[in-house]
């Protein structure tokens, strides 16, 4: 990535992290921790489920919906981020150089779009999850596709991939695994909605964290 880019990417992921992080220690409590901690360990494994999509990129799972939907917005951003430092500092996946990046796409907007999906559809609960899921990871994945064609723009080719295949070989193979995320996170939010609706805070009185 261009170095520009990657500035761009902790300047605007920072704030944002920051903020949910302040919100969520006025509402957290000791049960809620280790609940966030297994959440995590579970979406951790989901994301280290790479496979190639074209154009030196790859492809996974991201799991912001589950997050958001089991903890509210604010949880959720804390616990994509902890995830993706882990998986930078523990395994090099993505290195620091890209963590800003990662940050950005994973632990920001696709919280932000999974939550806004969902307050957006809210009283359409058979929409609301599948459509938030499949949202929540096409823009990010599209977020990623642009960075890496402006990376490429901005340094002459010297960083980035070319937009022509970055941006078709992110957000069009994303598409499809999106829809495996859909059905996925359905499926756990339906089984949870049966044997313990009191663990879905979307339909909690703070309205997903908010």
């Amino acid at each position: 990535m261009d170095p520009w880019v990657v500035l761009l990417g902790w300047a605007l992921a920072i704030p944002v992290i920051a903020l949910a992080i302040f919100r969520l220690d006025r509402r957290v409590d000791e049960r809620t921790v280790p609940f966030m901690a297994i959440l995590a360990a579970g979406i951790f494994v989901a994301q280290m489920l790479n496979f190639p999509v074209g154009g030196g990129t790859t492809g996974h799972l991201i799991g912001a919906t589950l997050a958001v939907v089991l903890l509210g917005l604010n949880g959720a951003i804390v616990v994509m981020t902890a995830i993706l430092v882990i998986q930078c500092l523990v395994f090099g996946d993505g290195g620091l150089t890209a963590l800003g990046l990662n940050l950005l796409n994973m632990a920001v907007i696709a919280p932000l779009v999974a939550y806004g999906v969902l307050r957006a559809l809210k009283g359409h609960e058979g929409a609301a999850v599948p459509v938030a899921s499949w949202a929540s990871v096409f823009l990010a994945s599209l977020a990623c596709g642009l960075m890496l064609s402006a990376s490429y723009v901005i340094s002459d080719g010297a960083f980035g991939i070319i937009g022509s295949v970055a941006i078709p070989a992110m957000a069009g193979w994303h598409a499809v695994i999106a829809i495996g995320e859909a059905v996925i996170t359905s499926g756990v939010v339906l089984f949870l909605k049966r044997v313990a609706p009191e663990m879905l805070e979307i339909n909690g009185p703070e309205e997903a964290g908010a």
